[in-house]
This record gives structure tokens, C-alpha cells and sequence, in this order.
């Protein structure tokens, strides 16, 4: 290669430092440079002066290889490896004299030939590093773009509370993590895959949530342990409204439900998934509970669990084991009708009286004594009732 090899310049207004700059934001990913090759390369353009990039220059550095290892702090053979690194991606041109030394001459501020290292491929390339900055930075967009959808899907899909689509959609996205994925061919194989349970969940109209009603028409569907008698033989039954049941929720249950606006069955239902999560309740436990008492049912539970699980250490009727309970009160409920309206009324008078747990007095003396689980979900088996609207 010659040592009075000369380039075209750099387009106006651009400078060495936003050439360096192009080339460490493509780093690895967009030209495929190990560290070191991106080091030395950086060392060299620091070497060169600005005016060595104007049109018809040569922009070169002959520093020997010995004095750039110590500067680097690299040993000369990493120094060597860097360089055939970068000779051969494109970025820099080898013009050492037949026995490799290395050496120049420049007068008046411009370098009149080089046998060195020349950085004129560099300096040709920025229009098409250029291009793939651009190409690279649509292709994040597009990527950043694509986990979004995927995460709102999930969420579509989590909120319905359906164990057999939740099930699916675990097994698209195991971990539920898109984060670590940076391939877009990947990204739009998941977010399609997820669109198809979606579009199930869609089509199938058991898996409508009440929540997504008016609320006048939110009413939960849930038979009472009476219901083979005739509706003459059943008293008119009380309603439970969602301003009713954060009345006796815990300060913070209330203050995530408030973030959902007026109090209704949607910001009761979505702090109370919330609050799942944090007293330990899996994702698992919470869709059994939606899908066999409803979401708005589920969510009283987890109101109560709550509630009693702020209780002090040592109380008697503290939810030491959150999961426990909610799996309790879905097993008592299926095996008979059950009534929330009943345990929150009891929850309430216990709240009167000052103190804020269901108490023994509540049930009948045969179930007095037993943990929380047991307790709350025989109030549950034992009253029957209906929740209404909104207050």
C-alpha cells in the first residue's frame, strides 16, 4: 500500500471525534470489533490531528508498535492482532516500509507520506458506517417497539385470569422476560404467537371479565348454597358495592385502588392482583380463584387476606401464609355455596368493636379456633349472598 495514500475528506461539519463517535456506537454489534481492536483504533484517531482529514490529505500515524503497546498498556502482539483486526473489517490501510518499520514526515502541519498505519478506509467508510448507524437504530426502534406490544399482550392476557391461556402463554414466553431477547425475528415469532391466544381469548365468550361491564351490570356469578329452593323461599339478599368492601381494606389496598379512579369493581380488582402478588400469592393461585369465584370474589379474598395479614405478629387470627388462605377459601367455596358479603359485614363489626380481624365471635362456636384459611372460608361456606353494584 502506498505511503502517500490520500482520502476524500469528511462530509462538512463533521469531525474526527463524531467519526469516533459513529464507530464506538456500532462497537461489537454493528461492526463486529473485539474491545481491543475498538481501543487501538480509538488511540489512533487521537493520534491525528483535525486537519489531517480534509480531502487530498493523508491521515496517517506511524508510531511503533512497541510504543503503542505501552501506551495501551496491551502487549505487542495484542497490538498486532488488533491492527490485522481492523486491516481486514476495512477500517484502517498497513503502509509499513519491506521490513516493517514504521516511520513519516510532516512540514507545515501536513503529513507529506507514511509508512504506518493510515486511516483513510476509515474516513471513506463513514457515509455506509453512517447508513448502518441508521439502519441499526431503526432496527431498536423496531425491537423496542415489539416488546412493548408483547408485554401489553401479556398483560391482556393475565388479566383475564384463565389458567389454560395464562398456561399457553407461559409456554411461548417461559419467563416472561423479553429484555434479554435482542433478535427481531425472534420478538415477532413471540408477539405473534401471544396475538393467537389473544385472538382465542377473544372469540370465546366465557372468558369475557365482568370487570369490563358497566358496573350496574357487574354483578358476580355466583350461586348461593340455597339455590334449588324457589326464589319465594329466599329472602332479598344484602349487596356487598366495591365502596363498601375498601372501606374495611387496608390503608395501602385503598391507596392502590384510588390510582383506578372512582371506587368500582376494576381498581378493587386490579389492587387486589396487586396485592396478591406482594403477599406472596402466585400467579397460579390467583387464576384458579378468578376462574372458580370470579374476579370480583377473588379479589374480596385477597381484601381479607390482606387485611388480616397486617395483623401483629402472634395474633391469633393473622394470614401468616397468604396462599394458603386464598387456596382454603377456593376449596370451601367449590364444595358449596359461599357468601362474601357475610365475612366483610363480620369484618365490619370486628372493625367497630376495634378489632380489625374477623374474630371468633363471628362464627358459630363450633368454629372457633381455627386458622385464617379455615375461618374466613367457612364464613364463606356458611352465608349465602349475593355482591351488587357500586355504591
Amino acid at each position: 500500500m502506498s505511503a502517500t495514500l490520500v482520502h476524500g475528506g469528511l462530509p462538512a461539519g463533521i469531525r474526527r471525534v463524531d467519526l469516533l463517535s459513529l464507530v464506538e456506537d456500532l462497537g461489537k454489534r454493528g461492526l463486529g470489533l473485539s474491545s481491543t481492536a475498538t481501543r487501538v483504533l480509538r488511540h489512533y484517531v487521537w493520534r491525528s490531528r483535525d486537519d489531517d482529514y480534509r480531502a487530498g490529505r493523508i491521515c496517517a500515524v506511524w508510531d511503533r508498535v512497541c510504543r503503542t503497546a505501552d501506551d495501551l498498556d496491551l502487549c505487542s502482539r495484542a497490538i498486532n492482532d488488533a491492527e490485522r483486526e481492523l486491516e481486514a473489517k476495512g477500517l484502517i490501510a498497513r503502509t509499513t516500509g519491506g521490513n516493517g518499520a514504521r516511520s513519516g514526515l510532516r512540514t507545515g502541519g501536513v503529513i507529506r507520506w507514511a509508512a504506518g498505519i493510515n486511516l483513510a478506509p476509515l474516513i471513506e467508510r463513514y457515509a455506509d458506517l453512517k447508513a448502518t448507524w441508521g439502519a441499526r437504530e431503526l432496527e431498536q426502534q423496531a425491537i423496542d417497539t415489539c416488546k412493548a406490544e408483547i408485554r401489553r399482550i401479556r398483560r391482556l392476557i393475565r388479566d383475564r385470569a384463565e389458567p389454560q391461556l395464562m398456561a399457553r402463554a407461559d409456554a411461548i414466553l417461559p419467563d416472561g422476560r423479553v429484555a434479554p431477547i435482542q433478535r427481531i425475528e425472534k420478538l415477532e415469532t413471540i408477539q405473534a404467537a401471544l396475538e393467537a391466544v389473544l385472538a382465542d381469548l377473544a372469540s370465546d365468550p366465557r372468558t369475557m371479565k365482568t370487570s369490563d361491564r358497566p358496573e350496574e351490570n357487574s354483578r358476580p356469578n355466583i350461586q348461593n348454597q340455597d339455590s334449588s329452593r324457589s326464589c319465594s323461599e329466599s329472602p332479598a339478599e344484602p349487596t356487598i358495592t366495591p365502596r363498601m368492601a375498601l372501606e374495611l381494606a387496608s390503608d395501602e389496598f385503598r391507596l392502590i385502588a384510588s390510582a383506578h379512579g372512582d371506587p368500582g369493581w376494576p381498581g378493587l380488582i386490579e389492587a387486589s392482583w396487586q396485592t396478591a402478588s406482594w403477599l406472596g400469592i402466585g400467579q397460579r393461585a390467583w387464576g384458579k380463584a378468578c376462574s372458580l369465584l370470579g374476579r370480583e370474589r377473588a379479589a374480596l379474598c385477597v381484601l381479607v387476606i390482606d387485611r388480616n395479614a397486617r395483623l401483629q405478629s402472634g395474633h391469633r387470627y393473622r394470614a401468616n401464609h397468604a396462599g394458603k388462605c386464598l387456596s382454603g377459601m377456593v376449596r370451601r367455596a367449590t364444595s358449596g355455596g359461599f357468601n362474601l358479603d357475610g365475612l366483610l359485614r363480620a369484618c365490619q363489626r370486628d372493625e367497630l368493636a376495634g378489632s380489625g380481624a374477623v374474630s371468633e365471635a363471628s362464627l358459630p362456636e363450633s368454629d372457633q379456633g381455627q386458622g385464617m384459611a379455615s375461618l374466613t372460608a367457612q364464613i364463606l361456606s356458611r352465608i349465602g349472598t349475593s355482591m351488587g353494584d357500586a355504591a
